[in-house]
């Protein structure tokens, strides 16, 4: 049995889970395994090549003061980096990019940004003193570009302080919480947690298509600029 001075300390939240179903938070604090494919291999791999490439195009463009820069917050039990920190006249601001399918790209612009996307840009600006921050969103296929920008949002940055409020509480019991079911449990990569067939999953995601949240999501998001 192990000693108290040799268990492990519990994981902290990474702030990417912010926007992900509560769940699927939890699971990922728990250190549960995920259904990895070599498609979202290949995925990965491309999308870590464009992620050097659009760090190295803001050092030669932008005034950088950090890439890669660590946030923590352990009275909430939050853990993360940053992907760049730009000097701004009115204070720091933080830059978040991510890279999409192109797909997803197309959804992003007809629907404004992915839940999960803009989420953990809001975290960021609830645990820094930033001024503003940046989404970029990429197109793998074609390197389409969509920005978004916010000076923050009380709305969602509490939602997000309390998502990870929750997701903590579940980890110490180290129970889950009830599922969030969506259309995206489709693509989830640990659905195999929650349903017991696909069957099972596709049906429960046809009579509930629509991603109900604890506490309910903030207004609808807006894209603020397209190149």
């Amino acid at each position: 049995m192990r000693s108290e001075k040799t268990k492990r300390a519990p994981k902290l939240f990474p702030p990417s889970m912010a926007g992900h179903c509560l769940r699927y938070a939890v699971m990922e604090l728990l250190g549960f395994g995920r259904l990895v494919t070599p498609e979202s291999q290949a995925a990965m791999r491309a999308g870590s090549k464009l992620h050097k490439t659009f760090q190295q195009e803001l050092l030669q463009k932008e005034p950088v003061r950090a890439i890669e820069a660590p946030i923590r917050d352990l009275d909430r039990g939050i853990s993360g980096r940053l992907d760049a920190i730009l000097d701004d006249p009115q204070g720091p601001f933080v830059i978040e990019y991510k890279t999409v399918n192109h797909e997803k790209f197309i959804r992003i612009v007809n629907e404004g940004p992915l839940i999960e996307h803009w989420a953990q840009l809001q975290l960021y600006l609830a645990l820094g003193d930033f001024s503003g921050g940046r989404l970029v969103v990429e197109s793998r296929e074609t390197h389409g570009r969509l920005t978004y920008h916010s000076d923050g949002d009380r709305a969602w940055e509490a939602w997000v302080l309390t998502r990870v409020q929750l997701a903590r509480a579940y980890q110490q019991s180290r129970k889950l919480p009830i599922r969030e079911i969506s259309a995206a449990c489709v693509q989830c990569d640990r659905w195999q947690r929650c349903f017991a067939s696909e069957t099972e999953r596709d049906h429960a995601v046809q009579q509930h298509p629509q991603w109900d949240t604890e506490p309910i999501l903030p207004n609808e998001l807006r894209i603020v600029a397209i190149s």
